[in-house]
């Protein structure tokens, strides 16, 4: 477990060792919010249920709080500075800082995602479950251009998130990290991937709102 890692690597006095299993249940909080999110939005995504999408909002957000905190402590944290003193140890914690940081700009990204869903949710709410007729096009269109607006500030903050998180996993070499340090980056590794691959995805928002409610709508 991770706890045991940095209690090992850090063990010192008694503060030394809380401050470490603190980042580490702060790191392992926002996983799990983040692992419930994901969840979430995919039961979400054929019910186009805006419970479920805020819900998936919610998680993200204490995901982002868990992934802050667990960042500012491994790097401010005085009894964690001294120790981090030690090699084998800065690397680890050091480590731990960019996962942290890494976690905190998904989430982010993911907030901005959820909250164009939620809006697109609600859309398909009042034209997916009917047959439409050319007289709901311009309604639907209408509405869809302010979702637009909406769509276009999310997918510059979601590309502006992924980039940072690259950014931050540009950092860190894990052949020196300890195996469940390296094992959390291959997750981060695929996480970015997937992320990408999303975010190539869904940038024709016009498109993805056909997609979603079943028929074209004019260019």
């Amino acid at each position: 477990m991770l706890a045991a890692l940095i209690l090992a690597v850090i063990a010192g006095t008694g503060y030394t060792a809380y401050a470490g299993v603190s980042v580490y249940r702060s790191l392992d909080s926002g996983r799990q919010e983040l692992v419930a999110a994901q969840a979430t939005i995919k039961d979400a995504s054929s019910s186009a249920d805006v419970g479920q999408l805020q819900t998936a909002l919610a998680q993200l957000q204490r995901a982002e709080r868990d992934f802050k905190d667990a960042e500012a402590r491994a790097r401010n944290d005085p009894a964690l500075r001294v120790a981090g003193g030690v090699p084998a140890a800065g690397r680890q914690l050091d480590a731990s800082a960019h996962l942290a940081d890494i976690g905190a700009h998904l989430s982010r990204a993911g907030q901005a995602a959820a909250t164009v869903a939620i809006q697109a949710a609600r859309l398909k709410q009042t034209y997916g479950g009917r047959a439409l007729s050319a007289d709901d096009l311009p309604a639907i269109l209408s509405q869809a251009q302010s979702i637009a607006s909406s769509y276009k500030g999310s997918i510059e903050a979601i590309g502006e998130e992924l980039h940072a998180a690259h950014q931050e996993r540009a950092q860190v070499t894990t052949t020196d990290l300890v195996a469940p340090m390296r094992r959390a980056y291959d997750a981060v590794d695929q996480a970015l991937a997937e992320a990408d691959t999303a975010f190539a995805r869904y940038q024709d928002v016009r498109q993805v709102l056909s997609d979603f409610l079943g028929v074209q709508l004019p260019t």
